[in-house]
């Protein structure tokens, strides 16, 4: 009994390493993501503010937390991340306020907002439209988090103070766990020889 604990305890430390590496990677991944498609996990990006024109609501630095959002239920006073159509910054990822909510002709009437930052005199001189809108920010995990994810988006970091000594952990106990599954086996061996040997 007390060796099956073992073999099972091993093999959940293995895959909680590894589901760890896993969920690193595709946390570095969300990180890193500047220009262009803002990957999601489980409905969720991860971002960070790289300017001032959110302060004091958003510090520069801040990690944020956006999460998918039906545009339709987004409100004045949201704040949202959006890729921005301004010449200027076309095309990268922009988190600022809600003003106002207009809708567009048509069927669809689809919500088109007017956005601004908090500590900018004027709104936004391009306006968000719903299919470049990424989702609204509910939580601000604050510039120490940011401080730490900088660090943290340096791939040698990564490698070398997570990444590589993980595998040697994930090899240690994949070894290990091998040489107990021997030893349980060789042992039962035993035990069935010696149960034959008693019987004769």
């Amino acid at each position: 009994m007390k060796k099956t604990k073992k073999i099972f305890s091993r093999i959940m430390s293995v895959i909680s390493i590894l589901i760890f590496l896993f969920g690193l990677v595709v946390f570095v991944s969300v990180l890193n993501a500047s220009a262009g498609k803002v990957p999601s996990v489980f409905g969720f990006s991860v971002l960070q503010v790289s300017s001032g024109s959110m302060e004091p609501e958003l510090m520069t630095g801040s990690v944020v937390v956006v999460k998918e959002t039906d545009v339709y239920t987004l409100k004045v006073g949201d704040i949202i991340s959006f890729y921005s159509t301004d010449k200027s910054i076309e095309g990268k990822v922009n988190t600022h306020r809600i003003e106002k909510i207009e809708y567009s002709m048509g069927t669809a009437r689809s919500p088109i907002f007017t956005t601004k930052g908090d500590a900018n005199r004027n709104v936004d001189t391009e306006k968000v439209r719903s299919a470049n809108v990424i989702g609204k920010v509910v939580y601000d995990l604050g510039t120490v988090s940011g401080s730490v994810i900088s660090v943290f988006q340096n791939p040698n970091v990564i490698f070398f103070v997570i990444v590589l000594p993980l595998i040697f952990i994930t090899f240690g106990e994949a070894v290990n766990l091998a040489t107990l599954i021997a030893k349980s086996k060789y042992d039962k061996e035993e035990d069935e020889d010696a149960n034959a040997e008693e019987k004769i």
